[in-house]
């Protein structure tokens, strides 16, 4: 064989090689990029964007009173929420259009169960007994007690969060966040909450993601 075919054989050989590695490339490059419809992680929801309330000072919320066991109160006008005894305790008294025509309220606890409705037929309390009158969290305001953080961002909505759970509370609607493994699924055929409405009554902002994301983390 003569020198120019060997030398030709190698180059096809070679043309070959690199052709084949730039198959493997192309096909590796398309199996690790992220999908262009992957859903995006969830975003902070404004209700829980604290740079956009002004922190107010918690002792003022405080009843001192005996029978109220520690607790802290307060009312938005519409909404009458408290905090405590416990760490990471809250309810919120009322109910919005999309809440079961029995509740008469939402309640997390301890961060680890929650948010659940509280029905007339149970007998979870809302408000102080000892006729402690809470104060006004205006709008624009958050307070930060035992946990919770609390927040107005409307004249006519709540928001309150522990760590991984939250509610949200408007006069049209509500939502509920929790914990991802606090999920129906498989291996999973209970929960410890309650549901939230369809999307269909929820802003699109709400609609998706039942989780709120890890950072920044929740005030202690």
């Amino acid at each position: 064989m003569s020198i120019v075919s060997r030398l030709g054989s190698k180059s096809v050989v070679v043309r070959r090689v690199v052709t084949v590695l730039a198959a493997l490339s192309a096909a590796a490059g398309l199996a690790t990029a992220p999908s262009a419809d992957a859903a995006p992680g969830p975003s902070m929801p404004v209700e829980f964007d604290l740079s956009r309330y002004q922190p107010v000072d918690p002792t003022t919320f405080r009843s001192v009173a005996y029978v109220d066991n520690g607790r802290s109160f307060f009312t938005t006008g519409r909404w009458v929420c408290q905090v405590g005894p416990g760490y990471r305790y809250v309810g919120c008294a009322g109910r919005p259009a999309t809440a079961p025509p029995n509740a008469i309220g939402a309640v997390i606890s301890d961060d680890q169960q929650g948010p659940w409705w509280a029905r007339t037929d149970q007998t979870y309390r809302f408000g102080p007994k000892s006729g402690f009158r809470p104060p006004l969290l205006g709008v624009g305001k958050r307070v930060t007690i035992e946990g919770v953080t609390c927040t107005v961002p409307r004249r006519d909505t709540v928001a309150c969060r522990t760590g991984e759970r939250a509610l949200i509370f408007t006069p049209a609607w509500h939502k509920f966040f929790f914990p991802s493994w606090d999920t129906l699924g498989p291996g999973n055929n209970a929960v410890d909450h309650s549901a939230n409405p369809a999307p269909r009554y929820l802003p699109p902002r709400l609609q998706y993601w039942n989780q709120l994301p890890a950072n920044p983390p929740a005030p202690k």
